[in-house]
């Protein structure tokens, strides 16, 4: 009989828990769906809101990112052809000061 009663607590123990467990789950899930609805509400069109809409802002933040990644390339491929137009003893000293072993130059 105390098997019985001690196998009963340990199962009714379980239950609570796994009621604890979903009802965080369910709350999480609440809190989640909740946020959902409020990104969804920010990046909806709004009627008498000034302004650019989401659509233009995407868009001119991925145009600034293509134009730094342009600038970025330049500024390398400028980088990498500066020790060309220097006087050979001046780009050796800048190589062996960066680390960089001497650059084959034509």
């Amino acid at each position: 009989m105390k098997r019985l009663s001690a196998a009963a607590s340990a199962v009714i123990e379980e239950q609570e828990g796994i009621q604890k467990t979903l009802a965080v789950i369910e709350e999480q899930g609440r809190q989640t769906l909740e946020l959902v609805k409020a990104m969804i509400g920010l990046l909806l069109p709004k009627e008498g809101r000034e302004g650019p809409s989401f659509e233009e802002l995407l868009a001119k933040l991925v145009a600034q990112q293509h134009e730094a990644l342009v600038l970025a390339k330049v500024t390398q491929a400028d980088v990498a052809r500066l020790p060309e137009t220097l006087p050979p003893a001046i780009a050796e000293a800048i190589e062996h000061r960066a680390g960089f072993g001497r650059a084959s130059r034509s």
